[in-house]
């Protein structure tokens, strides 16, 4: 397994538990020397670029346990870490509220990396970029984590620790999501700006919840901010202004405004902090809309996912 290209792989032991409980033997027998190997997408990078050296990888290939996606009685839906990206932009469990998840997936690279990759494993990398973590957070997503201990359900939103930092435990692998059913009149959207559009890693990624009382007033906002800072963020003061409001485009202008300043982004080889502040604003606003109104309202999602340098009118005055 070594060579002397550069991209060769350093030496290390392959396992392939048929279990979830030998699974979560070898990571307790390993520990830190262990890394897991879900669709590969990014770990088989990592080993290549030598970014990452375990002494031993565990496949879950066979853990067939860990792929479903299903839909139960009371409208929550429950999703396997190991259920592919395709089975998530493909599926029928995904509407009425839970629209964002299935759009999350579906801007996830190319359809081949889709075809590989997990969702699990999309949460469990931990990138800031990462696309079905701020739906999945937006929607109250419950992770189900499975270790020596048994099983114990963390929000989501408290998963992650930083980049490439989760609150797994020693031995503990994540077996799924589960997603509770969406309030009566609740819609999502999930908006990406990226310099390629869905081939690219995010600049910013935006869920958005809204969820409309009788007189079409918002009675509940969930706003969740990707790719501007360490981990996933909530714009808590957009949602709190929105509450209470009717929805137009005034108010919509002002919670982007305000969850642009919640952001804490930084300055790298895809975009200045200032820049994905700036796309912050625009890409909340579009979120909303594509929230609020779905298709009975013009969105400027195709424009801002597909344009690499945004025309001045589309950035906020």
């Amino acid at each position: 397994m070594i060579s002397s290209s550069p991209l060769a792989m350093a030496a290390f032991e392959y396992l392939e538990p048929t279990s979830t409980d030998e699974c979560i033997e070898m990571l307790t027998h390993y520990g830190p020397a262990a890394s897991l190997l879900a669709g590969g997408t990014d770990l088989i990078v990592k080993l290549q670029h030598r970014a990452l050296r375990p002494r031993v990888v565990v496949n879950m290939g066979r853990l067939s346990d860990l792929r479903y996606l299903e839909q139960n009685d009371d409208g929550s839906v429950a999703i396997g870490a190991l259920t592919p990206l395709c089975d998530i932009e493909r599926t029928n469990c995904l509407a009425n509220g839970l629209d964002a998840i299935r759009q999350g997936a579906t801007e996830v690279s190319c359809v081949q990396i889709r075809n590989t990759g997990t969702i699990g494993g999309n949460s469990c990398n931990a990138s800031p970029s990462a696309d079905t973590v701020p739906p999945l957070i937006a929607v109250g997503a419950e992770a189900r984590l499975l270790g020596p201990k048994g099983e114990r359900r963390v929000p989501l939103e408290r998963f992650f620790r930083g980049p490439g930092k989760t609150m797994l435990e020693p031995g503990e692998l994540l077996h799924g999501f589960h997603v509770p059913p969406p309030p009566h009149g609740t819609s999502s959207a999930y908006i990406k700006y990226a310099i390629r559009g869905p081939f690219d890693l995010a600049i910013v990624g935006i869920a958005a919840r809204v969820t409309l009382d009788a007189e079409r007033r918002i009675a509940a906002a969930d706003i969740v901010m990707g790719a501007v800072g360490p981990t996933p963020i909530r714009a808590q003061k957009a949602e709190q202004l929105l509450v209470g409001e009717t929805a137009n485009e005034k108010v919509i202008g002002e919670a982007a405004a305000l969850a642009a300043s919640e952001s804490s982004p930084i300055s790298d080889q895809r975009a200045t902090a200032e820049y994905r502040r700036r796309m912050v604003e625009v890409s909340t606003r579009a979120a909303l809309r594509a929230a609020i109104w779905g298709s009975r309202k013009p969105s400027v999602t195709a424009t801002i996912v597909r344009n690499s340098s945004p025309p001045s009118a589309l950035l906020p005055r």
